[in-house]
């Protein structure tokens, strides 16, 4: 009895699962055969390698894009001794280039983040670090979006 009714758990939890990951195929009706970035730093270094692993390499659509990537971090409120309380951080991502049939892509997309901070600057700093990754992939998922429809 037991026997049976481990076995028949496990097939139901096997079988009844119907998880996929967002963007896991490569459905994509697009191929990026070249990311020229603008500036050489982290931020467009990151957002290079995540929209490269959402190109799909037998679309018929090819894209060449140049990418400008841009973070800011500005002092929102102070408290009454006049230190940082609340920060926003701000990332920039502005899209340029053309595809196969030679349709212009012009694309800005900012996100933005308001949080608080912490007097543990090393918290604080990853913090920023988790948030900034968050950002990342909201605006490669709107890119992504873009360039399915375009």
């Amino acid at each position: 009895m037991k026997k049976t009714t481990l076995i028949m758990m496990a097939f139901m939890m096997l079988t009844s699962c119907g998880y996929k990951t967002v963007y896991s195929n490569k459905n994509f009706n697009f191929n990026i055969t070249k990311i020229e970035k603008l500036k050489e730093d982290k931020l467009n270094l990151k957002i290079e390698k995540k929209l490269k692993n959402f190109s799909n390499n037998k679309a018929l659509k090819k894209i060449s894009l140049k990418t400008d990537a841009e973070k800011q971090i500005t002092i929102v409120s102070k408290d009454t001794r006049g230190d940082p309380s609340r920060y926003q951080m701000t990332i920039k991502l502005s899209l340029t280039g053309v595809d196969d049939q030679n349709k212009r892509i012009n694309q800005n997309i900012v996100q933005q983040f308001s949080y608080n901070t912490n007097s543990n600057r090393f918290a604080l700093n990853q913090y920023e670090k988790e948030i900034e990754e968050i950002l990342i992939n909201k605006i490669i998922e709107k890119t992504i979006i873009y360039l399915s429809k375009f």
